[in-house]
């Protein structure tokens, strides 16, 4: 059965920086934090590029790497770079995504496929941006994060995200902001 079957979470405090546009240290304390006995996934889904980034080597692949996790690459927002740019010809194919489930290819420069926009509900129009991070096809990260989108960003980013803000909303209310 498809669906998300447990949440880990891990309270960390890091001098180390995640600069957007970078690639994480290896030393950060999300990859320790992934790599206990107890926790293994069957595939992690990432708030962030896979191999569609500039580097062709985003977040997604850093962290599958290091945990050696199966792992997906799941963006909001498109990250442009030379020969990925948000214009007409892209905002024409995002109107062409019909259904749940329909796609579009992103191509680099030398016309590799590096990622896709994906139209996960019937009610979003807005696309995410899938891509490989480690050990999956893009065909197969496409479906897994389709099957696991209730609302436009998939589960397993959406329940991050608003656990995360609870824990900053938490820390406010403690004064430990």
């Amino acid at each position: 059965s498809s669906g998300i079957n447990a949440e880990y979470g891990v309270s960390l405090h890091s001098w180390l920086p995640c600069i957007p546009r970078d690639t994480p240290h290896p030393h950060h304390p999300t990859t320790h934090a992934l790599r206990t006995p107890h926790f293994y996934p069957d595939v992690l889904v990432v708030d962030g590029n896979g191999r569609l980034h500039n580097k062709q080597f985003g977040l997604a692949c850093h962290t599958g790497v290091l945990c050696d996790v199966p792992c997906i690459g799941v963006a909001k927002n498109l990250f442009q770079m030379a020969g990925c740019l948000r214009d007409d010809g892209h905002k024409d194919a995002i109107k062409s995504l019909e259904s749940p489930g329909d796609f579009f290819d992103i191509h680099n420069v030398e016309d590799h496929v590096i990622g896709c926009a994906v139209r996960t509900t019937k009610a979003s129009t807005k696309p995410v941006y899938v891509s490989e991070g480690h050990r999956i096809s893009l065909e197969s990260a496409r479906s897994i994060v389709v099957r696991c989108s209730k609302y436009r960003v998939p589960e397993p980013v959406r329940l991050a995200d608003l656990g995360s803000r609870e824990v900053l909303r938490e820390m406010e209310v403690r004064g430990s902001v």
